[in-house]
């Protein structure tokens, strides 16, 4: 059975605390609007003569109502003083101690009751500027507030009544709301509504469970004392608390509340042939609470929803994600992450998932997350991604600069990279890099997963066990393997419960590695236009792959199977695999706003405006004050970088936005202060030459690795090279014209062939653009231009992923990788008349000694660089990286050899010719790590 009937709901005892913390949602929206009051800091009760100052977490009397007692006996012992005159309201007072008089009363503050600059107002008309507090644990002294200095006579006697404890720092609303509604406080300022509620929850038990010790309050977290508050549980005294509606609400709603999914109807709750994944049990809490429903409602077992066919290509993005699923058939669909509201109209936009995470409180996050392994009761409110995340950081100050993440995979695949997130309620965090982090450290890229995970696992779309990610060509086996595995566990905690701990089920359960994201498209593309080549066929493909982060260039063959693989229809072989760092939709909008940054550097100056150096961008002289790495220098360069977008992506009109000379923009100085409409001038001709001049290069580039991919055996008898354009870049029409152009300087230069007839070089534009229909109709094929299913040039990938998965139709064999890793990432060279020279290829095999350079002196200088254009001793050598090295055995006989050992860590050490090949070296093997 697949369903059942069930009128008795288990949840353990913290979720039944929640579920009656969260009554009606009173609770959430009163810590709200706690927070709220708490900005202007001094709160007055209205139904107490008090008010309230959190940064010490205590109360003060109503001066109004309460008459202060002045002493004016030098260290007045504490025993002299009647202990009555602290009381006030109703409670039992105490002295300050001189950290909370310093935090509540000092003359910089306007506290209540404040006269003047330096003198507090008491009994009516009387103005004093000295306050007592406990200066040992048995005197009394006092504090001028004129003059900030200390005195033997206490003065004017300003009870406190600590709602915590002594010297407390401030607390979060969820706390304060939870103290004042223990001591039965009720706030000036809540609106009607507002007003009305928390009497309410105040009329509620959950007063009782904290005065019991039941609930207990620290860091701004609600703990559930379990003994306790099963003892009071049992005892029946809050059952008639939880309403069906309460539990309905957290049924119908809960994914809404984990990833603003859109909520799901009632019906799911009543039809025998629906029901809901929560309702269905086994033994999953020790010491539940179980309560009785009033009405009967259907239970789903989960395993019915399991796609059995199903597997989702998820493309891991710079820039953006893209998920696509298959469910028992061969037909792809693209999937929306990020966009709950799953009843609206879809967009193309919508499968295009911005990848970036936006951190309001962490701590908060993690305590839910953390507390069941499976779908944990989240919230969005903590944590949201994609499109939400992303517009917050359009739309943030300074301050919030941090709370947003968006370096992700630029974080992952960069081993020294370090992570620093500061969420919106304070916590500042600073992460190690990936491949650094412990299995307990917070790790974003888990978090990120779990939340795709429950864009896809949800009883909108049923349950996905195979996973499929792609990866750039140049990532290790080291960091490919703690993605998969952080994927895996954010993936695995989407999953209801019963499946989760199902053993069988999880046998099942999978997140593997498909092919690199370069070949994944070409098998999509390949495919798209119409390539079906036949045993004895063979097409040779060339990607350029120009997405947001870099641009990856990928070789290869795409042939009809053989006899032995006739599993398969189609077999693709890759090799070559190459890539520019400096070319990328992100990379080229950081050169645009560093160039306008520049051109206005006076104005910045005088306004102590700064911005970052972007790589391969070069200080100029004055730049010191101007260039750093602080939150308002990334966040003025992110808000140019969106203001340059039409121009760099061709928007409809773009021209008008930039035909005054001027862009208007908010920045920000380095004290963190906004300037408003700041008025930047651009010139627009040059920065389309700007443009131009870096994507040149990254033709350039691929030219040179297209010659070097005809190294390969496989190319021998190639007739044409046909080339596919990639990633959401490649649209541009600077890219298109510059292929053409080196097209025409390379008819003879790569094939070595001269016949005019036969078109030697072809060009096939980005899937789903009006150039790939054109192209595709000219092909003979059919096109759907208005579906906006079909891939496109960027999501592509995800198609491709799940084509070339394992058990599929299409054989993948990559010679890019060997041994599971992948290949030298650099070339090894050395400074030659302002030219770089290579001595390591980066197809150089691992563990092979290279003779480098005498070893006539202690100190030598090496070079290196991972753009193919190196390759032809051409580059210039400001362009390449440089380390300097030392060796420690100095002999004119011998010489320095190098070799590669992982795909940036290279070896180096002192031998002879003879004793390099025998394994008798003369100095100690040195590591050296590029990046």
């Amino acid at each position: 059975m697949d369903t059942k009937t069930v009128n008795t709901y288990q949840v353990s005892l913290a979720e039944f605390g929640e579920m009656l913390k969260n009554k009606e949602g009173i609770f959430e929206e009163l810590s709200k609007a706690v927070a709220e009051l708490l900005k202007d800091r001094w709160v007055f009760m209205e139904n107490k003569e008090v008010f309230y100052d959190n940064e010490v977490v205590a109360l003060y009397p109503d001066l109004n109502h309460y008459k202060c007692t002045f002493i004016d006996e030098n260290n007045c012992p504490i025993s002299k003083v009647d202990k009555s005159v602290l009381n006030f309201a109703g409670f039992k007072g105490d002295f300050m101690t001189i950290n909370e008089r310093k935090k509540s009363f000092n003359k910089r503050i306007n506290f209540p009751f404040k006269y003047g600059s330096d003198k507090i107002k008491y009994n009516g008309s009387d103005a004093n500027y000295r306050m007592a507090y406990r200066k040992k644990s048995d005197t009394l002294a006092g504090y001028d507030m004129d003059d900030d200095s200390y005195r033997d006579q206490p003065g004017i006697v300003m009870p406190i009544y600590r709602l915590y404890r002594k010297d407390s720092d401030k607390l979060g609303s969820n706390q304060v709301l939870l103290l004042w509604l223990q001591h039965e406080l009720i706030p000036q300022g809540l609106s009607k509504e507002h007003q009305e509620n928390y009497k309410q929850l105040i009329d509620l038990q959950i007063i009782d469970l904290v005065k019991t010790g039941a609930i207990k309050i620290a860091n701004n977290k609600i703990t559930f004392v379990q003994d306790k508050l099963e003892a009071y549980a049992k005892e029946n005294k809050l059952q008639d608390e939880i309403k069906s509606d309460t539990l309905i609400d957290k049924l119908l709603n809960g994914d809404k509340y984990r990833a603003n999914i859109e909520s799901y109807d009632e019906k799911i709750l009543t039809d025998p042939n629906r029901g809901h994944w929560e309702l269905w049990q086994h033994e999953q809490y020790q010491n539940p609470v179980e309560l009785e429903l009033e009405q009967e409602f259907v239970a789903r077992d989960p395993r019915a929803d399991i796609k059995d066919g199903g597997v989702v290509g998820i493309d891991f993005g710079t820039k953006s994600t893209v998920v696509v699923h298959q469910e028992d058939s061969v037909h792809t669909l693209p999937m929306r992450v990020g966009v709950g509201e799953f009843s609206k109209e879809v967009g193309a936009s919508h499968y295009e998932n911005p990848t970036v995470m936006e951190f309001k409180d962490l701590e908060s996050f993690l305590s839910d997350y953390q507390a069941k392994k499976s779908r944990p009761a989240t919230s969005w409110e903590d944590l949201t991604v994609s499109h939400t995340a992303f517009k917050s950081l359009m739309n943030s100050s300074s301050d919030y600069y941090y709370s947003i993440l968006t370096g992700l995979k630029q974080w992952a695949g960069n081993k020294e990279r370090r992570l620093r997130l500061k969420d919106q309620d304070g916590k500042d965090l600073t992460l190690p890099a990936f491949l650094e982090l412990e299995e307990d450290d917070l790790n974003p890229i888990e978090l990120y997963a779990y939340y795709l995970g429950l864009y896809i696992n949800n009883q909108h779309n049923g349950v996905y066990l195979d996973y499929i990610l792609s990866f750039p060509v140049s990532y290790e086996k080291e960091v490919r393997s703690k993605i998969l595995t952080s994927f895996k566990r954010g993936l695995k905690k989407s999953l209801p419960l019963a499946l989760y701990d199902d053993q069988e089920v999880m046998n099942r359960f999978r997140v593997s590695s498909g092919a690199s994201e370069p070949a994944a498209y070409a098998i999509c593309a390949l495919q798209e236009y119409g390539f079906e080549p036949f045993e004895d066929e063979a097409v040779f493909y060339g990607i350029f792959d120009f997405g947001g982060g870099t641009t990856d260039f990928d070789f290869g063959i795409w042939r009809g199977a053989n006899m032995k693989e006739r599993r398969y229809d189609f077999v693709i072989e890759h090799f070559g695999a190459e890539g520019y760092e400096y070319l990328g939709g992100e990379n080229l909008l950081e050169l645009l706003a560093f160039e306008v940054f520049k051109s206005n550097q006076e104005k910045l100056r005088q306004t102590e405006i700064s911005f970052t150096l972007p790589p391969k961008c070069k200080k100029f002289p004055g730049s010191e004050t101007l260039l750093n790495n602080s939150q308002e220098a990334k966040l003025n360069m992110k808000q140019l970088m969106e203001k340059l977008r039409p121009l760099w992506e061709r928007h409809e009109d773009y021209e008008n936005l930039y035909s005054k000379g001027i862009v208007k923009i908010n920045l920000f100085d380095k004290t963190g202060k906004e300037h408003t409409n700041v008025e930047l001038a651009i010139d627009q001709k040059e920065l389309e030459g700007k443009l131009r001049a870096r994507i040149e290069e990254g033709v350039v580039n691929f030219f040179d690795a297209l010659r070097r991919s005809f190294e390969e055996p496989l190319t021998k008898s190639v007739e044409k090279v046909n080339i596919f354009l990639a990633g959401n870049s490649s649209k541009s029409e600077i890219v298109q014209e510059l292929f053409e152009e080196y097209i025409a300087q390379e008819v003879e230069g790569i094939l070595g062939k001269k016949d005019s007839d036969k078109e030697l070089y072809e060009v096939f534009p980005p899937l789903g653009t009006e150039e790939a229909y054109a192209k595709q109709e000219e092909r003979d094929l059919e096109v759907a231009k208005d579906d906006i299913k079909r891939p496109t040039g960027k999501t592509g990938v995800a198609f491709g992923l799940v084509d070339g998965r394992k058990g599929g139709r299409i054989k993948v064999i990559n010679n890019n990788i060997k041994e599971d890793e992948a290949k030298f990432k650099y070339f090894i060279g050395m400074n030659r008349r302002r030219r770089f020279f290579v001595i390591v290829d980066r197809d150089t095999e691992y563990q092979k000694w290279y003779n480098f350079i005498d070893a006539g002196e202690e100190d030598f200088e090496l070079y290196y660089t991972s753009v193919p254009e190196a390759s032809r001793n051409q580059l210039d050598i400001s362009e390449a990286q440089r380390k300097k090295c030392r060796i420690d055995t100095i002999n004119d006989q011998a010489f320095v050899y190098i070799r590669a050992v992982k795909p940036t860590v290279i070896e180096y050490v002192v031998a002879s010719e003879e004793g390099i090949k025998s394994g008798e070296y003369l100095s100690e093997v040195k590591e050296l790590e590029l990046n």
